[in-house]
């Protein structure tokens, strides 16, 4: 029988992140589940031990603290040992404004959280890591990672994550840790759903916004995350990779069409002196 893998999931008590940690569950590894919220954690828990995990725990964290990102990484080698893949998944979502309008205290709480608080997982279990001698990391970036969407703290920060993946992935590469992120299109989380039930989002005019006009699951970045931290992908390293149901190709298809429609055979063949 192989031996279990300890996995943790920073950000793993809700949505993707708890997607995440279940997957790996399902495949018998150990689940450190690491968050703010105790009572949504236990959840997570409990969840993963019923879906198989070795054993899993919830030990509390806040990415905006240095030293509790490194208790959590003392905590976790105390239990486990060095872990074999640590996802950086916490962060907080922002609505959209303009970048005139952006009040600096809530830039620097999104930076702090969702950059930093990415950063601070990546130098810390990365050390342990590369001493090591073998590992992966995970990032969670975004759609907008790779494209100016109008929210002018959370994507700029989410396209540092995927700088910051690039830099690792050269950096720790030599000492046999692999760095990558995943990038999810919209997502239907509790969140997006709860947004949607009021009123605050057409879910229509999303889907209109995806090429398999589809939402993404959970689930399907659980996926993602599974194969790009698994010996499947010994090789592949670097990558943030789109979960986000052709969303980045949909979308600049679907302007240029507007502007430069196609013209059926019969309507060139019409047009024909």
């Amino acid at each position: 029988m192989t031996e279990a893998r300890t996995i943790v999931v920073i950000g793993g008590t809700s949505g993707i992140g708890r997607a995440i940690a279940v997957r790996f569950a399902r495949e018998g590894e150990n689940i450190v589940v690491a968050g703010r919220d105790a009572a949504r954690g236990g959840e997570s828990v409990a969840e993963c031990l019923q879906s198989g995990a070795a054993a899993a725990r919830f030990i509390a964290t806040d990415v905006a603290d240095p030293a509790s990102v490194e208790a959590l990484a003392r905590e976790t080698q105390s239990a486990f040992g060095i872990p074999d893949v640590v996802v950086n998944c916490a962060g907080i979502l922002q609505s959209g404004k303009r970048v005139l309008d952006q009040d600096l205290d809530e830039d620097e709480r999104l930076w702090r959280i969702n950059y930093r608080g990415t950063l601070l997982g990546c130098q810390i279990f990365g050390r342990l890591m590369a001493g090591r001698g073998t590992g992966a990391i995970l990032n969670v970036g975004s759609l907008a990672s790779f494209a100016p969407l109008s929210l002018p703290a959370y994507t700029p920060g989410k396209h540092a994550v995927l700088a910051l993946t690039g830099i690792l992935a050269a950096e720790l590469g030599p000492q046999g840790v692999r760095v990558n992120a995943v990038a999810p299109g919209y997502t239907l989380s509790d969140g997006l759903k709860a947004r949607i039930a009021a009123g605050e989002r057409n879910p229509d005019a999303i889907l209109a916004t995806t090429a398999l006009r589809r939402f993404v699951a959970p689930d399907d970045v659980a996926e993602a995350a599974l194969f790009l931290c698994s010996a499947r992908a010994a090789s592949i390293t670097g990558v943030t990779l789109p979960v986000d149901a052709g969303w980045l190709v949909q979308a600049p298809y679907a302007h240029y069409l507007c502007g430069n429609p196609i013209k059926s055979l019969s309507q060139e063949q019409q047009a024909e002196p």
